[in-house]
């Protein structure tokens, strides 16, 4: 397996997995190096810590040939496993679903705005189209679990005009996280001019009430920390 980094800290144990099958311009994860981690190897880290949770995540894990054997690895430790996806592997997430707590999918634009999405992704109009499919698929199979859906507020594309028409999509998660760009430099490469957090605190708090419509709990993450708004 293609590891960017495996740890143990703040009660979750991380394995984040090098690789994607997208070309996001402001992607950190797609240039960062990478050590290959044996399946056995993952499994015997995890083993050996009482850490209960664990988070799948990286650039995009779903690649893995080795993921769902680690999975179910995890599973039969006990461990609570998260798997983070862009959605493009439904027939992966399904097949995890017996073994997961959840799921954490993003959402990059509003899905139908098929020139945004390609903008974001730095994919073709054919293959977004394609990809637009599949995430739908992945929600729905990732909706039967605890499912965090996660929306990084590049504001060109995520704003309080664009937001009512992402709201349906979000009905039925258990929580949204919505992430300020820029706001940390280990997520962010610079993007459409913005080099600093964007959009300001008090626009994102304006997002997180309107996502409030369609799910009991939102979490905002930028410059100024972490807050949750809950009905």
């Amino acid at each position: 397996m293609r590891l960017i980094d495996l740890s143990d800290a703040k009660g979750q144990i991380r394995v984040e997995f090098g690789g994607c099958n997208m070309k996001c311009p402001y992607c950190v994860h797609i240039h960062q190096p990478v050590k290959e981690w044996t399946l056995d190897e993952v499994l015997d880290y995890a083993s050996k810590s009482t850490t209960e949770n664990v988070y799948l995540g990286g650039a995009e894990p779903t690649l893995q040939k080795d993921l769902l054997p680690l999975i179910e690895g995890l599973h039969e430790m006990e461990k609570q496993v998260i798997l983070k996806s862009n959605g493009m592997k439904p027939d992966v997430l399904e097949k995890a679903l017996p073994f997961v707590y959840g799921f954490v999918l993003e959402i990059k634009a509003p899905g139908d705005d098929v020139k945004a999405v390609m903008e974001v992704t730095g994919m073709s109009e054919e293959r977004t189209q394609k990809y637009l499919k599949l995430l739908s698929e992945s929600m729905a199979i990732a909706k039967q679990k605890w499912l965090r859906v996660w929306i990084r507020v590049i504001p060109e594309y995520v704003n309080a005009e664009t937001m009512p028409r992402i709201l349906p999509d979000l009905e039925g998660a258990s929580e949204v996280m919505l992430y300020q760009f820029m706001s940390n430099p280990d997520f962010d490469l610079p993007f459409m001019g913005h080099e600093t957090p964007t959009p300001s605190w008090n626009e994102l708090k304006q997002l997180g009430n309107m996502v409030l419509e369609k799910v009991p709990q939102v979490r905002l993450v930028g410059d100024r920390g972490k807050l949750v708004l809950t009905r």
